[in-house]
Parts: C-alpha cells; sequence; structure tokens
C-alpha cells in the first residue's frame, strides 16, 4: 500500500509539471538555505571541542573585574592548593603582527602566544618535530607552526637555529607543530616560554615606583579532575581568597567549550565568535524553511479545484479518510525528499559562495556522519508529514456530493488559514527589511561618527622594537620627513587613538579600575587635532612632569575642577594634571568613551606609534617620501603603516559582514515570500473566475475587478504590519545595545518596509488579478 501511495503521488506530481517545478525549486531553495546555516552552526559550535580534556578545562577569571587578565603567579597557587585542579598553564596572546628575523631575511608572524609546557598536556596540540613531553627545554626555546616554519626556512629543517624575535629576543627553534586549526580560540603562528620575563608581555601597575604593585595579566587555564565539580572549587576559592592576594579578587570559571561564544570578560585577547549573529541565524532559517512550506500549502490550495473531483473519486469508489491522508501525505514527503536532493546540490555549487558569506571554511561531510545523518533524516520525514498535514485534512474533509455541485468554495472561513499563513509571509517581510535598514544605518552612523579628533589623511607607522644602537634614528627619520611640504606634523607615542598598551592605576581613593594610558610627545594634540576644554599644554620645562586628562577622566575622578590634581603614578609624586581635553574615541563605538590620562614624556622617548599629518594634495608622493627614507634610516626593519580612518573602519567590519550576512538571508526570504503571494495570487483568481464572469457579464469593469480582488491583499498587508513593527523594534532594540552609541529609531524606519511589501505585493497579485479580469466571460461560464 505504501508502494501505491508513493506511486501515485509521483504521477501526480508529474503531471502538473509546472506546479511541480515551482514547489521543488521553492522547498530545494528554502532547504540549501537552512542547510547552509547549520553548517556554519556546526562549525562555530565545534570551536575547541576537539581538545581530548575539552570538557575538564576551564578558564579562570576575576569575577569581580570582570577580567580574564590574571597574574601569572596564581597559577602554582591554585594548582598546589586544590587538589581539584590536576593541571594548570598560562597562555597571554599578543593579538598582532610580530617581527621576527632569521639568518637571513625578516617576516612578520601572525600573534606570538606565551605560554609554558603544562599547554601540550592539557591541549591536543599535535607535533611534527620536537619533543612532546618537554617542548620548551630552557627559557630560550621557540616553537613554530607548520606554516612559519615552512616561510621562514624554505623545507630546510628549523630545528635549533636561532631566530630573533621583535630584534632584541633571541631563540632557538625547539619545535613545529601543526598550524592551530580554524575552530581553534587560541591562533598563533610562534609560541615561546612564559618563564622568561622577556615574554610577559603585558603588564599592569596600581603604583608603577612600586614594584609589588606590577601585575603580569595571563590567561590561566586549569584542567580539572573528571570527578571534580567547578560550582564546589569556585567556593572553595572563594572562602580561601587571602591565599590569592592581592592578585585575585574574586574567582570565577568559564568552560573552555564557552570561550569562543560566550566570553565576555576584558583581557582574554582570544578569538571570538558572534552568538547574536547565530541567533538571528536560527530565527531566519527557521522563518525560510517556514516560508518555504507555507508557499508549498499555498500553490498546493491554489490548484485545489484540479483535485477536488479527484478525491471525490476515490470517495465515492470506497476511499477512507486514511486513504486520503496517505495520498498525501506521499506526495509531500516524496516532494521533500527529491527537494532535499536538489537542495544539497545548490549547497555544492553555491558552498563557496557561503564561506564567503560566513568567512569559515565548512565542511559539507559533516552532515553524513553519525549522529547528523540520521537527526537530518528524521527532520525531512518530519517536514515532510507537516508538509502534508494541511492539504490532506482540508481535502480528506469534503464531501463528495458537495465536490461535485461545485459549491466547496462558498465557505468563505475556509481562506482563513492560508490568510493567516500569508499574512505572517507578509510580517516577516516587513520585519526583515526594517532590521535590515536599521543595521545598516547604525553602521553609517559609527563610521560617520566624530571621533573627536581628525583622522583624515593622518597616517600610523607602527615602530618595531628598534635594537640598542638604532634607537636614536628614529629621530634622524623625523627630521629627515620635515623637510617635505606634504608632511605637515608628526608625534612620537606609546600606544595611540586605536590601540592603548599601558593601564596604569590612578593612585586616587577609591577609584581602583585601571587607566588607560597614551604617553606622548609635544607635537600629539596638534597632530591629532585633539581640543583642549579646560586649562592649558604643558611648558617644555614640565614636560617629563605634567598630565592631561579627558573630560570623562574628570568625571569619574569626580573632581569638580582639575588644578592642583595629581595622576599618583608613573613617577615619584605623580603627575600634575595641567589641562582637560575634550572626550574623544580611542576605542570603537561599542564602548563608551573610558577616562583617559595622556602624559608626556621628552621627546626623545621610545614609542610605538609614529603619527604623520600628510597634506591631502599629493599623499601618494608623502607616501613614496615616507618610505624612501625609511629604507635610508632604517634599513632593517620592515615598514608597517595604515591611515587612522581604515584603522577605526576596520573596527566595525564584523558589524558590516554582520549587516551583509543578515541582508543576504533577508533578500532570500523576501524572494520566497513573493512566491507565496504568488500561489495566494493564483487561489484568489482560480476560485473567482466564475465570479468574475458573472460580474462582468452584469457590466463590472476591468478597474472593478482589480479592486475587488486585491482589496483584501491591502487589508493582510496592513495586519501584517501591525504584528512586524513590534516584534523587529524588539530584535533591532536588542541588537543596538552591543553599541555605546547608537541612532534613535524612528517612525518612519518602519514605514519604508510596509509601502515596499504593499508595492511588491501589489505587482504580483495585480498582474494575476489583471489576467483574471481580461478572461472572456464565456469561456468562464462555459460549463455552468
Amino acid at each position: 500500500m505504501i508502494r501505491y501511495f508513493f506511486k501515485i503521488g509521483w504521477r501526480n506530481l508529474w503531471k502538473n509539471k509546472k506546479l511541480f517545478l515551482i514547489n521543488i525549486g521553492g522547498l530545494a531553495f528554502g532547504m540549501s538555505i537552512c542547510l547552509a546555516i547549520a553548517l556554519f552552526f556546526l562549525k562555530e559550535y565545534s570551536f575547541d571541542r576537539y581538545h581530548v580534556n575539552a570538557d575538564v578545562i576551564y578558564r579562570l577569571v576575576d569575577k569581580e573585574n570582570n577580567s580574564s587578565g590574571i597574574d601569572y603567579r596564581v597559577k602554582d597557587l591554585v594548582a598546589d592548593n586544590f587538589p581539584e585542579i590536576e593541571n594548570a598553564c598560562l597562555v597571554q596572546i599578543m593579538p598582532s603582527q610580530i617581527d621576527v628575523n632569521n639568518a637571513t631575511d625578516a617576516y612578520y608572524l601572525n600573534n606570538i602566544l606565551s605560554t609554558d609546557n603544562a599547554i601540550f598536556e592539557m591541549f591536543s596540540i599535535p607535533f611534527l618535530k620536537g619533543n612532546p613531553q618537554k617542548p620548551f627545554p630552557n627559557t630560550h626555546a621557540a616553537i613554530l607552526t607548520e606554516s612559519a616554519a615552512q616561510m621562514m626556512f624554505k623545507g630546510e629543517d628549523p630545528m635549533g637555529k636561532e631566530i630573533v624575535i621583535r630584534h632584541m629576543n633571541p631563540v632557538i627553534v625547539s619545535g613545529v607543530i601543526r598550524d592551530f586549526p580554524d575552530n581553534s580560540s587560541i591562533q598563533a603562528d610562534i609560541l615561546v616560554n612564559a618563564e622568561n620575563d622577556n615574554f610577559k608581555f603585558h603588564r599592569y601597575c596600581s603604583d608603577c615606583t612600586d614594584s609589588t604593585t606590577i601585575r603580569f595579566p595571563f590567561r590561566v587555564y586549569l584542567q580539572l579532575n573528571p570527578q571534580s565539580k567547578p560550582e564546589q572549587l569556585i567556593a572553595k576559592i572563594n572562602k580561601n581568597a587571602n591565599v590569592f592576594e592581592p592578585y585575585l579578587n574574586e574567582a570565577d570559571l568559564l568552560p573552555l567549550k564557552e570561550t569562543y561564544l560566550y566570553d565576555a570578560t576584558t583581557g582574554s585577547r582570544a578569538k571570538k565568535g558572534n552568538p547574536r549573529l547565530l541567533q538571528i541565524l536560527a530565527i531566519i532559517g527557521l522563518i525560510i524553511l517556514s516560508l518555504a512550506f507555507i508557499n508549498y500549502n499555498n500553490l498546493i490550495m491554489a490548484r485545489q479545484s484540479k483535485r477536488n473531483k479527484e478525491t471525490g473519486v476515490r470517495k465515492i469508489f470506497g476511499a477512507f479518510r486514511r486513504d486520503i491522508y496517505g495520498h498525501f501525505f506521499a506526495e509531500a514527503i516524496l516532494l521533500t525528499f527529491l527537494s532535499f536532493v536538489v537542495a544539497m546540490t545548490i549547497l555544492v555549487l553555491s558552498l563557496p559562495f557561503y564561506e564567503s558569506v560566513f568567512d569559515r571554511s565548512l565542511d559539507i561531510g559533516i552532515l553524513w556522519q553519525f549522529p547528523t545523518n540520521v537527526f537530518l533524516l528524521l527532520i525531512i520525514l518530519t517536514l515532510g508529514i507537516l508538509a502534508g498535514v494541511s492539504p490532506a485534512l482540508v481535502y480528506a474533509s469534503f464531501n463528495p456530493v458537495k465536490i461535485f455541485r461545485g459549491d466547496i468554495f462558498r465557505k468563505r472561513g475556509s481562506h482563513g488559514f492560508r490568510n493567516g499563513l500569508t499574512t505572517f509571509q507578509f510580517a516577516v517581510s516587513i520585519g526583515l527589511i526594517a532590521c535590515l535598514i536599521i543595521i545598516q544605518r547604525q553602521i553609517q552612523f559609527v563610521k560617520e561618527k566624530n571621533t573627536g579628533f581628525s583622522e583624515e589623511q593622518l597616517l600610523r607607522i607602527q615602530i618595531p622594537n628598534l635594537q640598542q644602537g638604532d634607537q636614536g634614528k628614529l629621530s634622524t627619520l623625523a627630521r629627515n620627513l620635515t623637510q617635505y611640504p606634504g608632511i605637515l606634523d608628526m608625534s612620537l607615542s606609546n600606544g595611540a587613538p586605536g590601540q592603548i598598551n599601558m593601564f596604569w592605576g590612578a593612585g586616587i581613593e577609591g577609584k581602583r579600575k585601571p587607566v588607560p594610558i597614551i604617553s606622548v610627545d609635544s607635537a600629539f594634540i596638534k597632530t591629532f587635532g585633539i581640543s583642549l576644554s579646560k586649562g592649558r599644554l604643558p611648558r617644555p620645562s614640565e614636560m617629563s612632569a605634567t598630565c592631561l586628562v579627558n573630560e570623562a577622566a574628570l568625571k569619574y575622578f569626580e573632581w569638580d575642577e582639575f588644578e592642583g590634581k595629581t595622576f599618583n603614578n608613573g613617577i615619584p609624586g605623580g603627575f600634575e594634571v595641567v589641562g582637560v581635553v575634550k572626550d574623544f574615541h580611542f576605542n570603537s563605538l561599542h564602548k563608551v568613551i573610558d577616562p583617559l590620562c595622556i602624559v608626556f614624556m621628552m621627546d626623545d622617548m621610545p614609542g610605538t606609534d609614529l603619527s604623520i599629518r600628510l597634506a591631502g594634495n599629493n599623499i601618494s608622493g608623502s607616501l613614496d617620501n615616507i618610505l624612501a627614507e625609511w629604507k635610508k634610516v632604517l634599513p632593517d626593519y620592515a615598514l608597517k603603516y595604515e591611515f587612522y580612518d581604515e584603522w577605526f573602519d576596520a573596527m566595525y567590519r564584523q558589524e558590516e559582514k554582520f549587516a551583509s550576512t543578515i541582508g543576504l538571508f533577508a533578500l532570500l526570504a523576501i524572494s520566497i515570500s513573493c512566491i507565496g503571494i504568488l500561489g495566494l495570487a493564483m487561489f484568489n483568481a482560480e476560485s473567482r473566475t466564475k465570479e468574475i464572469g458573472i460580474r462582468k457579464v452584469l457590466g463590472a469593469s476591468i478597474a472593478n475587478i482589480l479592486l475587488l480582488l486585491t482589496k483584501d491583499f491591502g487589508k493582510l498587508v496592513a495586519i501584517a504590519f501591525v504584528i512586524a513593527i513590534p516584534v523587529a523594534n524588539y530584535f533591532i532594540s536588542e541588537w543596538l545595545t552591543a553599541f555605546a552609541y547608537r541612532i534613535q529609531v524612528q517612525w518612519w524606519l518602519f514605514v519604508i518596509p510596509g509601502v515596499v511589501v504593499l508595492l511588491i505585493g501589489f505587482l504580483i497579485v495585480g498582474g494575476q488579478s489583471l489576467k483574471a479580469a481580461t478572461i472572456n466571460p464565456a469561456d468562464s461560464l462555459r460549463n455552468e
């Protein structure tokens, strides 16, 4: 019997080729999109789960400060005092390009990881060369990834060879490991021994004149015994908080499996995912799948009159309800499986496109692995059954006498469910368009918002670590550059807007929050175009003992005025505050403007950033001059530069990617909705053909017929608008909370999508209605 149902189902599908192709195309299109989203989900949730010990590895965090930056000394304290901890390791990443030299050439490697031997015991890091039992034989050993070793040594054996990190730290290659997989939150090209003080890259001091207040923040990973319970360990650590003073305030544990998607702490410097994007994509995926199956139902019901007599004949010849159910369920399941096959073909062909959209490598083979394949099979079967429910229930309920009398469509209430589904499609389209418009406007807003300093034609040169004999050459470079008319101003600093390198304690009672520090020369304020709010710039004789604070710092320190105030750190007696600058953005607009202290040092101070203001009439010529002077003065160092406006724009690339991804899938969902609108229009036109013929015989014009057929559509769009707006407003408001500075969501932003959907719908429905209105009434009434 089942074979018979599927045979008849295939015959019915193939008999109506146009409807069959539209149905299978719509379902396959929707399924392929959902499968692509599913592959992205599986990729994102696979991060850090490949480690053998992933279930028992946790990161220690300071809950009070919401920070993953824990002083390295805490590692041994927790490991030695709590038997629940089986192992512990240190991880500190400098997430930038690091200049590294071998005997013949210089290279930039992506990220340097400072760690210890325990990381290789806890994490699954496969070795190609070296001793996995003791990868760092001493503090001057380094480990390269496979790609870094190939780039630097061109196929030669790197073992035992010397390389120099940042022109000042010679190390010996003691091992080569496979590249970190792309689903690892830890990414680096070179690993060095954290026991070497030169490789404790970041530090914080509450009082820089007192060495006991210096902290070296690392990420501390703990491997627990399988029998240990994290909650009990946290309580035990906090109960013995005095053991960790003054390095840790309140402990908490973050599971390794959650660090990629759900790490909200500061100081982690790890690769992070976007759980909000996953949530929205999940919603859009479900919506797209729902729209595809709603379209299937609408299109099936749009051809209802042609299936009525078939159903009536079956009932007259003794078919039971279960037989009618069987026919429609078999047809729907068969169509769903065929659509899945086509969807997989579409997915294979479009996989490179989706990889570029998601910026991830996607493994389609995971869909065939257990238990994913079984789960996928059950989903397809379930979807097929759900797709067949509505037409099966509708057709099985018809009285064969009414079918042959032709009065099936006399009850207007029977259209309610179908109209509800179509209203849902309109609401989805309106909501997605509204969200897309607001996302684009927010991104445009943050990219165009005044940063508080002039970033146009402002060049940032990253200063490499200069050897002792080369440090004075920066002054030579600066003097040489001033001779060119295209170079207007120049400033050397340690840190810059967009890159804060130092955080100091303020030494002010009750203010424990570390304050960002930019150490600058006398030309910094002019070069960046930063405005003074109060006070003055330091005099030449005061350069090493004075500072400026921003307006946010004035408010944070609860100072009414700055006169007589001191920033108590850095030098004995602290820095005298001589002025207040207007707030400017030294981070992205995701964050509020934090307190900032600008410390003035001597003009020949060592720096990390050289900022150059260029004239706008010949930027390319100025860049050529800078490159020529760099090669003349610092030939052994690679020149790396970027413009500040491009640098700040790069901070919002994730949001731009987010917007383009949401925009793409919103467009696809709207396209599927249009097919649903077409189904409704076909149904209305076909079900009212005889009514239209009678009205035309009685004198109705084409305009009257068009109004008759489209007025109900306008009502559905109005209802959809009322439903969509509060839902879209809720979700977009949640997304906007990620930005400290955001646009005001105005009412007209929601009106636009309503009008767009109304126009698109009228074009589709109007076309079908016009076609029905121009039929000769003699043809439509011939069978009456």
